[in-house]
Order: C-alpha cells, then sequence, then structure tokens
C-alpha cells in the first residue's frame, strides 16, 4: 500500500512566482540601484505579496544576491565557460569585468552588508567569489604547475578585481590585458 504524501502546511510555492521575484529584484537593482530597492517594491514588481518574498528569502539582500546570481549562471557564466574550455584566461576576464560593470555597485552594497550579516557573506562567498575562483583554477592550471602557485595567482587575480569593484575604480578590458600580461 502507497503511503500518503505529506504536504507541507500553507501554500505551496510556485517556481513562476519565484522567477519573476528575481526577475523584479534584479532589474530594479539595476535601474535604481540596490538602497532605492525595497522588498515592497520588489513584491509589487513581480505581482507578489511581501510574505510571498520572506517565505523564500530573510530579507531584501538575500534576494537580491539570488537574483545577481541567477542572472549570472544565466548571462556570464556560459560565454565564461566557453573561455575556460579554449583556455582563454583574456577572453574570461573579460567577460567577468563585464559582468561587474552592470552588478558591480550593487555588489558593493551587499559586500558592505556581508561584513555584519554572516549569512550575506556566505551566500557571496558561495555566489560570486568561489565560482570565479574555480573558474581560474581551471584557467591557471593550464599555464601553472605549481598548485601553491597557481592559488597564489588565484587570489592575486581574483583580490586585484574585488579592490577595484569595492573602490570604485577602473575595471575594463585594458586591466584585464594587464592582468593577463603579468602571467607571463
Amino acid at each position: 500500500m502507497n503511503e500518503p504524501i505529506i504536504r507541507p502546511p500553507g501554500r505551496p510555492r510556485s517556481e513562476a512566482s519565484r522567477d519573476a521575484i528575481l526577475d523584479a529584484a534584479y532589474w530594479q537593482t539595476i535601474e535604481r540601484g540596490y538602497h532605492a530597492v525595497t522588498t515592497e517594491s520588489i513584491a509589487k514588481a513581480a505581482g507578489a505579496g511581501k510574505q510571498t518574498l520572506y517565505r523564500w528569502w530573510p530579507g531584501k539582500a538575500a534576494i537580491v544576491l539570488d537574483a545577481l546570481a541567477q542572472k549570472a549562471r544565466e548571462r556570464i557564466d556560459r560565454p565564461m565557460e566557453a573561455a575556460i574550455r579554449a583556455g582563454d584566461l583574456h577572453a574570461y576576464l573579460r567577460g567577468a569585468i563585464a559582468a561587474l560593470t552592470t552588478i558591480g555597485p550593487a555588489l558593493r552594497c551587499l559586500m558592505g552588508e556581508a561584513q555584519a550579516d554572516p549569512d550575506i557573506l556566505s551566500s557571496l562567498r558561495g555566489h560570486f567569489v568561489e565560482p570565479r575562483c574555480n573558474a581560474l583554477r581551471l584557467l591557471l592550471e593550464q599555464r601553472v604547475t605549481s598548485p601553491t602557485h597557481r592559488e597564489t595567482l588565484v587570489e592575486a587575480i581574483d583580490g586585484a578585481i574585488w579592490r577595484r569593484l569595492l573602490l570604485g575604480d577602473r575595471l575594463d578590458n585594458a586591466f584585464a590585458a594587464v592582468l593577463v600580461e603579468s602571467l607571463k
């Protein structure tokens, strides 16, 4: 005899609603800036209730982080994967830097919030820092045989990008070229 399926209390979560919320959070953050966005404005733009947002995320920062990560996977990671397969560090860095032109201001704000919120810090690491560092490791494996040297280069490259991002310094293709040239 089959066991009955026990459903958790409340309404079932809708993936369409979740996607609408993430899309609204992303576009509002890009268009209006992180500080101008509220959970209320995200809910309204997504056609959802605030309670729906809080059922899935603890607050604005978590929603925006998930939204930025989802868009990064859709728009950024695929072209960067092609650069990794080709072993083209310069193309990878150009793609990463181009993405930061769009989402960088929001990441700066989130990094600030992460200093007081370990959950936001963990999400930033999981969504943005570690995936990019892992990609750099893969690219550098083709150029650098020493694991210790390779890890130092990953931290130096990623650190240089984050430093410029956090301080509002110029991130562009010329900077990507300088990073690549420094490895020769």
